[in-house]
């Protein structure tokens, strides 16, 4: 067996216990619970849900801006460089 394979089943052996035996985690006081139980707390939830989306919005929008950026540039330069890429070229160079 291969390092990485044995490397793969080590990780999975650890992990699949935690994740079997994993309970739903409280993170919160019991006076905050309480209030977030009742019909009025889960308007306020509903709304907390959204104000955490709404926030998200504008990290996601930037990183995919960036990631957009860096994928279009990548592939101007292998156009520029006559259609080859880096992994590929270094393959056909060695065969």
């Amino acid at each position: 067996m291969t390092t990485r394979w044995r490397l793969l089943v080590t990780v999975l052996l650890a992990l699949v216990p935690l994740v079997l035996t994993a309970e739903t985690a409280f993170a919160q006081c019991a006076m905050c619970h309480r209030t977030l139980a009742s019909p009025e707390g889960q308007q306020l939830l509903a709304a907390l849900r959204a104000g955490v989306l709404f926030l998200l919005a504008a990290p996601l929008a930037s990183f995919a801006t960036v990631a957009f950026l860096a994928v279009r540039r990548q592939r101007r330069r292998e156009l520029a460089l006559g259609g080859e890429s880096g992994c590929s070229a270094s393959i056909e160079h060695q065969a």
